[in-house]
């Protein structure tokens, strides 16, 4: 039986404001730290403005896809080696740290499954809370075009059709999806953040 990456419940965190002009590296170092009630919407936002940033995936791609073939094979340790590689790159990758969560919790080690669990809801949280994804003006606001698939998951939705769309000078994509029972749902992701990151990459 192949595994499924859980679906994430979320819940809501406690959370402590930004220190000013603290760097993404500093802010990943506090969480490793055990600093798990952080700003999550900052720590995205930070990643966004380093030079790690890879919108559209990149070095971890290979890493999360061994990570996702290992899962579904039920190969944890496989699993855990690439997502670790993910998270190296990309520690905002809430698939990273949900397969994380769940390996870690299959080998008994509680304390390393509360840790990627509650990281990832943080992450989550702060997507879900910049809007409603209902309108182009309620848009979910996401760093990453893997954070549109992780939301569509967490919300038991299949994405059927993706498309552009330019409003009142942000940039969007329209997801349409269906549930698991055939209902149909459109959500809006605001990405003028890789619009942003993909035309300087043009420029240059």
């Amino acid at each position: 039986m192949r595994f499924a990456v859980a679906v994430l419940i979320v819940v809501s965190l406690g959370s402590t404001p930004a220190r000013a002009a603290e760097g993404y590296e500093a802010m990943v170092a506090r969480v490793k730290a055990g600093d798990v009630t952080l700003d999550y919407r900052a720590l995205r936002d930070a990643y966004a403005q380093s030079a790690h940033y890879q919108p559209e995936g990149g070095d971890y791609d290979e890493p999360r896809t061994a990570m996702l073939n290992a899962f579904n094979a039920q190969d944890c340790a496989k699993a855990l080696t690439a997502a670790d590689k993910v998270l190296k790159t990309i520690f905002i990758d809430i698939t990273a740290h949900i397969v994380s969560g769940r390996c870690f919790e299959l080998a008994s080690d509680s304390a390393k499954a509360v840790f990627h669990r509650t990281v990832a809801r943080g992450l989550m949280a702060s997507i879900l809370a910049s809007g409603d994804g209902k309108t182009p003006k309620t848009a979910f606001v996401v760093v990453t075009i893997s954070e549109e698939y992780d939301v569509l998951t967490a919300l038991r939705l299949k994405p059927t059709l993706q498309s552009l769309v330019q409003d009142d000078g942000h940039s969007y994509d329209k997801q349409d999806a269906k549930s698991a029972t055939g209902e149909t749902a459109t959500l809006f992701f605001q990405i003028d953040r890789p619009m942003e990151w993909l035309s300087r990459s043009l420029q240059h």
